[in-house]
């Protein structure tokens, strides 16, 4: 919209690179002016112009604006191993950009694509003549964070005006006969422009398809497919039930430390907070971007996310690094109800778990500070006492030690 959020994340990252031998970083604002105020480091991020475009119905002609620009800058400097790399400006790098560089080159010219479980993709009954079996056409619905092949790019700039139809010839987002299909063009356009749409789609089927990196694609596959380089948590009917993205999406939801707003059918996960644990979640993992991550997400700690992420994440080797174990007031309290609350700590991380109705938290911890979020997304933040026997919320509320 008009910045980018984490900038100065970014910065850290490509810190180690040179600008215009090993990236380039382009940036399409739908408010150019308001971006130019707020990008910080713009010899670092080049603005392009604005092109229209439309949530759901056109997002591709932004993201092929950006793919021009792309292809023009390099020119007759351009590999043929060169990536062409989407990011949204909710996202992280969670990987050095020497690792990043080196693995993606290391694909050579085969494109990444993130797909949708079977479910997810859009069917369509192809017309019956001449006695012929009823057959069903589909569409693979992918996620809209690919990493594009130099080949592949200049393919989709010279087809740039075909299949933008494709939402209506699949009765996108309405109902038509017994199916429903769901989804926005950029999850659809892409891989439907370099690898076509697929034919008998209900048979099972085994697809090699030439530059497309991973397996095999299957027809009756229900876990994601491809190859998934940006992690995002959506609602487990679209993400499967047993692969790295929702392994690390159970590690994410159960860390104490960890804020963030559940998906929904329209929307994926957002982080507020990160922990010391999922940082190193994050690092350890496949994936080398994460998202979506609010603009000036916390850490659950007393350290800013960019130290942590300078430290632990583009560091090589990742530098030492602690928060302390627990808070100096964990234990048992009494609340102004005379309920009994339990305060459990560890590695910036708190919880509490009161008897009484609605006492239950988690949140993070800062030398004598706390602060938490309660089960009814109440926010709240209390100091202890020198002396360690009083919790005083800055509601005027004071706890006392048991």
């Amino acid at each position: 919209m008009d910045r980018i959020n984490n900038e100065e994340i970014w910065d850290r990252f490509f810190a180690p690179a040179i600008h215009g031998t090993d990236y380039v970083a382009l940036v399409h604002c739908k408010s150019v002016d308001n971006c130019r105020r707020n990008i910080k480091s713009p010899h670092r991020y080049e603005i392009i112009p604005v092109v229209e475009t439309k949530y759901c119905t056109d997002l591709v002609s932004g993201m092929n604006a950006l793919l021009q620009a792309g292809v023009t800058y390099a020119g007759n400097k351009g590999r043929a191993d060169d990536k062409f790399v989407f990011i949204s400006d909710s996202t992280l790098p969670v990987k050095p950009f020497s690792v990043v560089q080196s693995r993606l080159l290391g694909t050579g010219t085969g494109s990444n694509f993130c797909i949708f479980p079977r479910n997810e993709w859009a069917e369509i009954a192809e017309p019956i003549s001449g006695g012929l079996v009823p057959s069903v056409r589909a569409a693979v619905k992918h996620h809209q964070w690919m990493i594009l092949s130099r080949e592949h790019a200049g393919q989709i700039l010279t087809r740039s005006h075909e299949y933008r139809d494709l939402m209506g010839q699949f009765h996108m987002n309405t109902f038509a006969g017994t199916m429903k299909n769901t989804g926005c063009l950029d999850e659809f356009w892409h891989f439907a422009i370099l690898f076509g749409t697929i034919a008998h789609a209900t048979n099972p089927q085994m697809i090699q398809m030439t530059g497309l990196n991973g397996k095999p694609l299957s027809t009756t596959d229900y876990e994601i497919q491809g190859q998934c380089d940006t992690f995002v948590q959506w609602v487990p009917r679209a993400s499967g039930t047993a692969n790295n993205m929702t392994m690390l999406t159970s590690t994410l939801t159960q860390d104490p430390g960890v804020d963030m707003t559940a998906a929904s059918d329209k929307r994926p996960a957002t982080f507020h907070r990160m922990s010391l644990n999922s940082v190193i979640q994050f690092r350890d993992s496949w994936f080398l971007f994460a998202r979506k991550v609010d603009d000036g997400a916390s850490f659950a700690g007393c350290e800013r996310l960019v130290d942590v992420f300078d430290k632990l994440v583009f560091s090589t080797p990742p530098q030492e690094f602690h928060v302390p174990p627990t808070w100096a007031g964990t234990g048992q309290w009494i609340d102004t109800r005379n309920f009994q609350v339990t305060i459990g700590s560890g590695d910036g991380s708190i919880s509490l778990s009161g008897k009484g109705t609605g006492m239950d938290a988690k949140g993070i911890y800062c030398n004598n500070r706390i602060e938490v979020v309660f089960g009814n997304g109440y926010k709240a933040a209390a100091t202890l006492s020198p002396d360690g026997y009083y919790l005083s919320w800055d509601t005027g509320v004071t706890w006392r030690r048991q």
